[in-house]
C-alpha cells in the first residue's frame, strides 16, 4: 500500500469492480435516461480510445462545454485516466475569456452539448489550438454537420466505434488531472491546475462523517456546476464510494430539481445559495407537493 500512486485511475477502478449495478441517472431534455457504473465505465473506457484515435496529445487538454450529465462524467474519468487534462469552461464567462481561456490552455479538442452550442459558436474562429469538436446531443439544440476549420463528430459515434481502453500507467500522482481557470479576479483568468493527488485525497475528505459524509447507501444529485470547480469534486467521490448519482443536466430551476430529488429519492445536494433560496420558496409555496427523503442532506456553497 505505502508506495502507491494516488491516481484518478483508482477511483474508476473502484467503481468498476465493486460497484458495477448501482446507477447514474441523467435527467435530459427528452427524459430521464439511466445507466450502470458498469455500463458507464465501459463507455468511459471507449471514449478514451476516441482521444487516442483522434491523436490527442498524451499530455493534451480535453475541453467541455457541459451540464452536469452522465457523459460529462465520463468526460471526468476518461481524460485524467488517460494520462490528460480535463478542462472545464464555464459556460457563464464572458466570450472574450473564453476565448482567452480556450487559448491559453491550448485546448486540442472541445465536447459540446447540443442545447448550449449557440453560445459558443461565434468564437469557434476564435479559438487557435482546437481541431476538434464533439457534439453531444442532450435532447435540445442540433449538431451542426460541419464546422470550417475543425473536424465534427459524434459523441456516440465515437463511443460505438472505438473499443474499451486499458488504462496506461500513471506513475507520479502530482501529474496534472484537470484544469478550471478563475473568474472575478483582476486581469485575465487564471489556470488551476489540480493534481491526481489532489483529487484523490479530496474525494476521499468528502466522504468523511465530518465532510460530506458519502456512502454506499447515499443518492447523491450534487447541484453545483461540473463547469464550475469541478463540481466540488462530488463527480470523483461518489463513484468512489458506490452511491447512486444524479445529474439534472440543465433543469436547474426549482420545480425540477423538486421532482427529481422526489422522484430519485435523493439523500444528499449541493449547490450554491441562489438554488436554495428557490427552492425554499417554491417549498413555502406548496408545502405538500413535494414528499422528499425525512433528513435529507442540502449542502450550501460557494
Amino acid at each position: 500500500m505505502q508506495p502507491t500512486q494516488l491516481t484518478i485511475n483508482y477511483l474508476f477502478d473502484r467503481a468498476e469492480k465493486y460497484h458495477r449495478d448501482k446507477t447514474i441517472t441523467t435527467a435530459t431534455a427528452t427524459g430521464i435516461d439511466t445507466v450502470t457504473y458498469g455500463e458507464w465505465a465501459d463507455r468511459t473506457r471507449r471514449i478514451a480510445t476516441a482521444l487516442d484515435t483522434l491523436g490527442i496529445s498524451p499530455h493534451g487538454r480535453v475541453a467541455t462545454f457541459a451540464w452536469n450529465t452522465q457523459r460529462h462524467l465520463e468526460l471526468y474519468f476518461a481524460a485524467p485516466c488517460s494520462g490528460r487534462v480535463l478542462h472545464t469552461l464555464n459556460i457563464r464567462l464572458f466570450p472574450e475569456q473564453l476565448t482567452y481561456i480556450v487559448n491559453h490552455a491550448e485546448d486540442e479538442i472541445i465536447f459540446i452539448d447540443t442545447s448550449i452550442y449557440a453560445l459558443i459558436e461565434p468564437l469557434l474562429s476564435t479559438f487557435t489550438t482546437v481541431k476538434h469538436l464533439v457534439f453531444m446531443n442532450d435532447g435540445k439544440g442540433e449538431a451542426p454537420a460541419s464546422v470550417p476549420g475543425f473536424q465534427v463528430h459524434d459523441y456516440e459515434q465515437l463511443v460505438e466505434q472505438s473499443a474499451p481502453k486499458q488504462w496506461p500507467t500513471i506513475d507520479d500522482e502530482n501529474r496534472a488531472a484537470s484544469m478550471c481557470y478563475t473568474s472575478g479576479t483582476t486581469g485575465n483568468p487564471k489556470g488551476v491546475l489540480y493534481s491526481h493527488r489532489s483529487t484523490v485525497l479530496h474525494a476521499m475528505a468528502l466522504a468523511l462523517p465530518d465532510a460530506f459524509n458519502f456512502s454506499a447507501r447515499d443518492v447523491v444529485m450534487p447541484c453545483a456546476q461540473m463547469y464550475h470547480a469541478n463540481a466540488w469534486c462530488t463527480p470523483y467521490a461518489a463513484p468512489l464510494v458506490g452511491a447512486k448519482l444524479v445529474l439534472p443536466g440543465p433543469h436547474l430551476d426549482a420545480e425540477s430539481l423538486l421532482d427529481l430529488f422526489q422522484r430519485e429519492r435523493v439523500t444528499i445536494t449541493g449547490g450554491v445559495p441562489t438554488i436554495w433560496l428557490s427552492i425554499l420558496q417554491a417549498l413555502r409555496s406548496a408545502p405538500s407537493r413535494w414528499d422528499l427523503v425525512p433528513g435529507m442532506r442540502m449542502l450550501v456553497g460557494g
